[in-house]
C-alpha cells in the first residue's frame, strides 16, 4: 500500500452523513453478518465477526466520531478494510448504515477540514470533498484506527 490518494473512494452513509474511503484500502463489503460481542472490548469496537475463516474485529465508526451507535443487522453493511498500524497491515471490519458507490474524487479537490475546537479528530479526517452537490467527509483509515491499535490487537487475541 502506497499511502498516496488514488482519486477512488468508496461512499458511505453513516449518522446520515456521507464519508468516502479510498477504494484501494477496501477489501469487501458484508452484508447482515452475525457480529459477536467481546467481553470488556473498547465501546467503539462491536464485536467480531468470522471472514474466510479468520477473526476480524468490526468497529462502529459512529461511536469513534460520537454520532452515537450504528445499528447492525438488516440493511447495515461491514466494509471490510486493510488498515495500516505500524508496520503490520491489519483487517478489520467497520459499520456502514448503507453503502453508496464508488465515486472519483480529484486529490487536489479535497480540503483541509477546519478546526473546530478539539483536536480529537486529528487526523482522523484527510479532508472533505463535494461531490453531486455533497459535501463528502474523507477518512484517513489508518489515522482512525493507529490509537486503537492495542485495543484491537487485543480485541482480536480475547476472541
Amino acid at each position: 500500500m502506497s499511502g498516496e490518494p488514488t482519486g477512488r473512494y468508496l461512499a458511505f452513509e453513516l449518522g446520515g452523513q456521507c464519508f468516502a474511503v479510498e477504494v484501494s484500502k477496501v477489501e469487501v463489503v458484508l452484508e447482515s453478518v452475525p457480529i459477536t460481542r467481546v467481553p470488556k472490548a473498547p465501546e467503539h469496537l462491536r464485536g467480531v465477526i468470522n471472514y474466510r475463516g479468520a477473526v476480524i474485529p468490526v468497529a462502529d465508526l459512529g461511536i469513534r466520531f460520537g454520532a452515537g451507535k450504528t445499528p447492525s443487522g438488516e440493511g447495515t453493511s461491514i466494509i471490510v478494510l486493510q488498515v495500516r498500524l505500524g508496520r503490520e497491515d491489519l483487517t478489520i471490519g467497520v459499520l456502514a448504515d448503507s453503502v453508496r458507490e464508488v465515486i472519483d474524487l480529484d486529490p487536489a479537490k479535497i480540503e483541509t477540514p477546519p478546526r473546530v475546537g478539539t483536536s480529537a479528530m486529528d487526523g482522523l479526517i484527510e479532508g472533505i470533498a463535494e461531490c453531486n452537490g455533497e459535501f463528502v467527509i474523507v477518512l484517513n483509515i489508518d489515522e482512525a484506527f493507529k490509537a486503537e491499535g492495542l485495543a484491537v490487537e487485543q480485541a482480536v487475541e480475547a476472541s
